[in-house]
């Protein structure tokens, strides 16, 4: 998942142009910091019923080159559209720089305020926002001095201001910060951190975790920002990469998961001993009862793990029931640890969950789309009235103002095959190639044409995604992207 981006983990934020969901100042619950939304690769269905964790599921799901397709805020480089024109972009529009003759691009990630693909001749392509190293390469540049005329008036258009063009351009990773003939298999974006998979091993491109940072072993080696391709000592056999926030989790071919990051919301699965803290840094195996699992997922501050026999498993930030364990939800500061199965899944055959910042997204194998989590800011996409209101079950109340959706409750969509969310907006792609939004849009980040809040899943239209069978989508921080199989008609 991707989330707006805060003044703590980055230089540069953009004021929102209207009302802004981290201004909440309910006693409902005390306001946490936003995060990176990843967008992940649909998995593959197991014959059971369950999802296969096999490499072949980390390629996108139709494995050909892709049409990428941008739009929402751009001022930060992160539409990946260059210099020009690329600031406020309300409806898809196609990013010829990721032209799929050319550029070829086989899977993609949504950072927060960034994102990264991988090439089909294995090349890691990075742009947007590298302040703290998130794009694994130098993109220093001094802007261009503007000439002021006597009256104070500035010869050139200031109406959009200067982008980096080593930030807005997406460019490629240096093939020899790699080992030689390196394949890549999967790439995630968090906030300020980038991860990448090889057919071998799992490198952080670019790192950057809160007031945690990388650390090395033997020699307790600690790293404040890792500003090329580093490998992840430790991990083996890696199958799957899920990146929230400021944490990382990676899933093994045993189907062992492994956690690292920012712990302090319970998003690794364990306790942090203070003395100790330090230690989670290190990549260490998440306690999951008896389980394989199957495939991760992440959100800001929260996490799923599907296991084999189809259970879901969540843990982790909890203040809006964004985790789908209703226990302690509403009393600031619930934290789910360690994790703990979602009895709301039985017998759902989940077969994908994206988290937002407060909110989350699941679609099972029978094409339902299901959200549950914070309700007040058009996150879930359904009409609020026609929900069991007087039933403080299924929906918290505070003030006397609907607050958190408790159970996972199906929107009207027909066919669902994929979604994503961001921190307060979603995508979700149906069976029959188009993409509907909903959610928070202050930004065009729901790519309607407009900047009003989307309160119901709502078709995305437009003539440059009308006769494309979109198979993916991205959501980050202020922005999004969807893409479809690219039909080369040469």
């Amino acid at each position: 998942m991707a989330v707006r981006r805060t003044p703590a983990t980055t230089q540069r934020t953009k004021t929102s142009k209207k009302r802004s969901l981290e201004d909440d100042t309910s006693p409902l619950s005390k306001r946490v910091k936003a995060s990176a939304n990843v967008a992940k690769p649909p998995l593959k269905t197991s014959a059971r019923g369950g999802t296969s964790s096999t490499p072949t599921t980390l390629l996108n799901a139709i494995p050909t080159r892709l049409e990428v397709f941008v739009f929402g805020d751009g001022s930060a480089g992160e539409l990946g559209l260059g210099t020009k024109n690329a600031i406020e972009v309300k409806r898809p529009r196609r990013n010829h720089l990721l032209d799929p003759k050319s550029a070829g691009v086989v899977n993609l990630a949504a950072g927060g305020m960034h994102a990264a693909a991988l090439t089909h001749d294995h090349k890691v392509l990075t742009w947007g926002v590298n302040d703290l190293s998130a794009l694994g390469r130098d993109t220093t540049w001094e802007a261009p001095m503007r000439e002021v005329n006597g009256e104070g008036d500035s010869d050139s258009d200031e109406s959009e201001p200067d982008l980096n063009p080593l930030e807005s351009n997406p460019a490629a990773i240096p093939a020899d910060r790699f080992s030689a003939a390196t394949r890549f298999v999967q790439v995630a974006a968090g906030d300020s951190t980038t991860c990448v998979l090889t057919e071998a091993v799992l490198s952080m491109v670019g790192a950057h975790f809160a007031r945690f940072r990388i650390l090395l072993e033997p020699d307790d080696e600690v790293i404040e920002v890792q500003r090329e391709p580093m490998l992840i000592p430790g991990l083996k056999r890696i199958v799957q990469l899920s990146v929230g926030n400021d944490f990382c989790l990676a899933l093994d071919a045993e189907g062992k998961v492994f956690s690292w990051g920012n712990g302090e919301q319970g998003q690794l699965g364990r306790r942090l001993v203070e003395r100790r803290r330090i230690r989670a840094l290190v990549p260490t195996r998440v306690a999951i009862p008896r389980s394989r699992i199957a495939s991760i997922h992440t959100g800001a501050d929260h996490a799923f793990a599907i296991d084999s026999n189809g259970n879901t498993w969540a843990w982790g930030s909890n203040n809006y029931g964004q985790t789908g364990v209703t226990k302690g939800v509403g009393l600031g500061g619930s934290i789910v640890i360690p994790p703990r199965k979602v009895p709301s899944f039985v017998g759902k055959h989940i077969k994908m969950i994206e988290g937002g910042l407060h909110h989350s997204v699941a679609v099972t194998h029978d094409g339902e789309c299901l959200v549950w989590g914070r309700i007040d800011g058009a996150q879930m996409g359904l009409d609020i009235q026609k929900l069991p209101l007087d039933d403080p079950n299924k929906v918290l109340s505070a003030h006397g103002r609907p607050r958190v959706l408790l159970q996972p409750t199906s929107l009207a969509l027909l066919g669902c095959v994929y979604a994503a969310a961001g921190s307060d907006h979603n995508i979700a792609i149906t069976s029959d190639g188009k993409a509907y939004s909903w959610g928070f849009n202050a930004n065009y980040q729901c790519g309607q044409g407009d900047d009003d809040d989307i309160s119901f899943a709502t078709l995305i239209q437009c003539s440059a995604i009308d006769d494309k069978k979109l198979s993916w989508a991205g959501a980050g921080g202020q922005y999004s992207m969807l893409a479809s199989a690219w039909k080369d008609i040469d």
